[in-house]
């Protein structure tokens, strides 16, 4: 195959065409992973597909799987459904309901609005809503208490602030719906909701332009124009549907596309480094990826693809950007002309990103922006121990369980940071949690340039299952550190973390909610080795018990007399397990 992509991939040496299952023989063990047989008969049935080419170079490969590869790929499959199962028909169909109701509601308001505001009925009706996902939920990939990111399309006479102050109250109304927390302040707005059990991240965009007769908001959405003289929030919210519909459109097959993002998916939660905000990559980012694998060796079966997976992105030029498609510059015209392209020719911002991943829909912009020197070793240590693990898969020495074996962040290091968020209400943690989320990266930055240490941030949050008796709900999160000689570190060295820690708590102060919550909220920080962790870190599961022991939380006894009695807490969705 043609070589060109060598400009922006791994060397070809480290791509050369090379079956990841030396079989010919059809048989299986009794683990169900297939048998070995000679190499020279496996490269005998070898076949490769009709030229194809998907995204901005030509493929790697176009071999086809053998049988032997198409039985990993199903063994592969069997047991990551047996952990983390896909969702259920019932819970799929359960979804979809929730989904048609949040549309009837948006649909129903927004009539509403332009009746009040002079429409007659039949012109109300045509003005064009519509309620879409995006995000995993439009690729396909959905298991069991996942969230679905959702975008409410409305027309130009709905305002950002109508949403804000007249349809999120009546959702929050609405019988069936437990949990309505709005953040209108967020750099993209958004809406947490629970709705039956379904969990929803509710985002909405307002178009630009009223809706032509017999015109679907939902394809005109598909079209750059779109964009044109919409408000910069709704572009970034609109954008979402638009990045997940592209990368459909752009991998060669969709289904063997969504098993191996499943399996790369979970493998990056269990690893702890799913995390965009802290500096790890995200959902959006971690679909690109495997979409552009499939790209590159468009016949590969899903454990063929995984095997690539590892080995691309462990080899990749990262001075050069991951991309599905050519990025297209912004029109010169009114409307379009504004919105910025990631382009690190032209902006110098763009040339510092550390390993940049580019979405294909316009504008293209950066998925890994938050990315630091800190999180790119550590995804690069995880793409080699995932390359090799898989090699020991292939080879029989494994389960596909041990390339997603969980990260033991507690026992692999001594020291940490560990930051509490204390709050007394589940709106007040949704937002003041975030707000330190959105600032950790910060800190990373500031303890990378400490000499003598290495840092190793975990993105999980930690309920504190009730191990505070003066807060009602909260988290824990953690930093873990390491010192050696290859850092810089020697006996004697004297490691002064003042000043990084000082810089993050000005950082913190500057949030803008905290006189609205003034004694609503506390942030602690504290230095502490390993056998000083809190039982909610070292054993979730005991400390949940625990808690369940002594029932729900109560205040102390003055403060419960002020009061009027204890208040019902909901409690923060956050992680309590390595899953």
């Amino acid at each position: 195959p043609t070589m060109s992509v060598v400009a922006a991939s791994p060397t070809a040496s480290h791509l050369a065409d090379s079956p990841s299952v030396t079989s010919a023989s059809l048989s299986q063990q009794p683990n169900g992973s297939p048998t070995r047989s000679a190499v020279g008969a496996a490269a005998a049935l070898i076949k490769t597909g009709p030229p194809v080419k998907f995204g901005t170079t030509d493929p790697i490969s176009l071999q086809e799987p053998s049988e032997a590869d198409r039985l990993l790929s199903d063994r592969m499959r069997e047991e990551l459904e047996a952990e983390f199962p896909a969702e259920t028909s019932d819970g799929m169909a359960r979804r979809q309901a929730v989904l048609r109701e949040i549309e009837q509601m948006f649909s129903d308001w927004a009539t509403g609005l332009a009746v009040e505001a002079g429409l007659s009925s039949e012109e109300a009706h045509r003005q064009g809503t519509k309620v879409t996902t995006l995000g995993s939920y439009r690729l396909g990939v959905v298991h069991p208490g996942s969230d679905i990111d959702t975008l409410c399309i409305g027309p130009p006479n709905v305002s950002r602030e109508h949403f804000f102050a007249s349809f999120v109250p009546l959702l929050d109304q609405h019988q069936d719906v437990t949990e309505c927390v709005p953040i209108p302040d967020a750099y993209t707005p958004i809406v947490k909701l629970r709705m039956r059990g379904v969990c929803i991240d509710l985002l909405f965009a307002r178009l630009a332009k009223p809706v032509g007769p017999g015109d679907d908001p939902e394809e005109l959405a598909r079209d750059d124009d779109v964009l044109k003289n919409m408000d910069e929030k709704s572009v970034r919210c609109m954008n979402g549907f638009r990045v997940a519909d592209q990368i459909l459109a752009l991998v060669p097959n969709q289904e063997t596309f969504r098993r191996t993002l499943r399996f790369v998916k979970y493998w990056a939660r269990r690893r702890k480094i799913y995390s965009n905000v802290i500096g790890f990559f995200g959902g959006i980012t971690w679909s690109l990826l495997v979409a552009r694998v499939c790209q590159l060796y468009p016949y590969y079966a899903p454990s063929q693809l995984v095997n690539r997976f590892f080995r691309v992105y462990l080899h990749w030029n990262w001075t050069k950007p991951v991309m599905l498609c050519e990025t297209v510059e912004p029109r010169k015209e009114p409307g379009l002309s504004d919105l910025k392209v990631w382009n690190p020719k032209t902006n110098p911002a763009d040339r510092q990103h550390v390993m940049p991943v580019i979405t294909p829909a316009f504008p293209a912009m950066n998925s890994t922006y938050n990315v630091t020197e800190t999180t790119k070793r550590i995804l690069l240590e995880e793409f080699k121990r995932g390359f090799e693990t898989v090699r020991l898969v292939e080879q029989q020495k494994a389960a596909w369980s041990k390339v997603h074996e969980p990260f033991a962040f507690f026992e692999q290091f001594q020291f940490f940071l560990w930051l509490e968020v204390l709050v007394r209400t589940d709106e007040v943690y949704k937002k003041f949690s975030g707000w330190v989320e959105s600032k950790l990266r910060i800190l990373v930055m500031q303890l990378e340039g400490v000499n003598g240490m290495l840092i190793h941030p975990n993105p999980l949050q930690y309920d504190l299952c009730g191990s505070d008796g003066e807060w009602p709900m909260g988290c824990g999160m953690f930093i873990a550190m390491s010192f050696s000689s290859d850092a810089g570190a020697h006996p004697g060295l004297t490691i002064d973390l003042r000043g990084p820690i000082t810089q993050f708590m000005e950082v913190i102060n500057q949030w803008a909610d905290k006189d609205a919550y003034a004694g609503q909220f506390k942030l602690r920080l504290r230095w502490i080795k390993r056998s000083e962790l809190p039982e909610y870190a070292r054993d979730p599961e005991a400390a949940q018990r625990r808690q369940a022991d002594a029932g729900p939380w109560r205040k102390r006894p003055a403060e419960e007399a002020a009061a009027g009695g204890a208040p019902a807490v909901k409690r923060p969705r956050v992680a309590a397990n390595g899953k």
